[in-house]
């Protein structure tokens, strides 16, 4: 008699606790799957905390278990439209209607404003500031779900950003500074505060360019950092092992991002772009980087506001020799006092990796989860 008074499958099923079973069970055997559900496929075995086969620099971070060429290449070609018309786009829209509502003016200013074909206002120069703003999470977006990996990996080694460093690369980068404005002030007087009466005469306007420099300036910076010296670096490293490829093709993509220019202002910003991508290499992170650009930007858009005319230092296509000898300088002095503090911290330069005393496990096929 068939078990439980049920009768049996005409197509050789064998009723169970839980329904049918498919074949017959052996003799005194109970029937396959009795007292619960058959077991699924097997999970894939869990990565390690330390999402790399063995420690990496930072222009290598990408190159993670689950590292594939197609990620780094697709994610390069996303980001730059995200950046170039996403952002741009929904910053406009964003600063216009705040305008229309609150009657600050109109959003057809604002788009001449930023054009650079009307009167430069403070709402254009946040519109920009926020643009370059908005590659930070673009960058963060990209690696999370492109590359499974967390974005603080794009901080540094360690991972995220050390921010005791940065403070202190913060002032070294002051102190660089404040030598090259000193010798600028006995070089050529008449370069630092451009021409007269160009600047904007309301002092009203003036505190409003100040406010908006000092509260988006330097996410704006931190932006082109994380883009230029933190994805686009980390994309090209994982793609090219040659690191001299990778400083290279990102510094002139940051100077090629500035527009039109004559020689000496591309020579300058191609050479800041090299010597911000060395530090990160050399530091292991982006807080060098970052600190030069916030300091660099800060003080000429802060000058220009004040003694100069803004809209012209945004919109500059052309420089001088002496300038670029001058911030050549400036680059010198402070990759030079960043690699001494480096040195005498032991700042590291690369990724943990696993434990000595364990050996690193097969390369995985896919992670089941964010790696870090």
């Amino acid at each position: 008699m068939p078990p439980y008074g049920q009768t049996p499958d005409p197509y050789g099923q064998t009723p169970g606790p839980y329904g049918p079973t498919y074949g017959p069970p052996a003799h005194g055997q109970p029937p396959p799957h009795a007292g619960g559900y058959p077991p699924g496929p097997p999970r894939p075995a869990p990565l390690p905390p330390y999402p790399h086969q063995w420690p990496e620099p930072y222009h290598r971070i990408l190159r993670t278990w689950t590292y594939r060429p197609w990620r780094a290449i697709v994610g390069v070609l996303a980001t730059v439209p995200l950046g170039v018309l996403v952002a741009p786009l929904l910053a406009l829209v964003v600063v216009g209607l705040f305008l229309e509502v609150f009657g600050l003016g109109s959003m057809q200013g604002l788009v001449d404003a930023v054009a650079f074909e009307g009167e430069f206002t403070p709402a254009a120069l946040l519109v920009v500031n926020l643009t370059l703003a908005s590659l930070i999470p673009i960058t963060w977006l990209t690696v999370r779900v492109l590359h499974n990996l967390r974005p603080r990996w794009l901080g540094s080694v360690r991972p995220g950003l050390r921010w005791g460093l940065f403070g202190q690369f913060f002032g070294l980068a002051m102190i660089a500074t404040v030598l090259m404005t000193a010798v600028l002030a006995i070089v050529g007087p008449e370069e630092m505060t451009g021409d007269e009466g160009a600047g904007p005469t309301s002092t009203t306007r003036v505190v409003a360019f100040l406010i908006v420099i000092a509260l988006t300036s330097p996410l704006q910076s931190a932006g082109e950092e994380y883009f230029f010296r933190g994805y686009l670096l980390q994309a090209f490293g994982a793609l090219v092992r040659f690191r001299w490829f990778t400083l290279v093709a990102t510094s002139l993509l940051f100077a090629f991002a500035h527009g039109l220019q004559n020689l000496p202002l591309f020579l300058d910003r191609f050479l800041f772009g090299m010597v911000a991508g060395l530090l990160v290499i050399r530091t292991g992170g982006l807080e060098a980087g970052i600190a030069m650009h916030i300091v660099n930007n800060v003080v000429v858009l802060g000058l220009a506001a004040v003694f100069g005319d803004l809209s012209a230092t945004l919109s500059v296509t052309e420089a001088d020799w002496t300038t670029l000898v001058l911030d050549i300088g400036q680059f010198a002095v402070y990759a030079g006092m960043v690699v001494a503090l480096c040195r005498v911290r032991r700042t590291p330069r690369t990724t943990p990796g696993p434990p000595p005393d364990q050996p690193p496990p097969e390369r995985a096929s896919e992670t089941p989860g964010p790696a870090g």
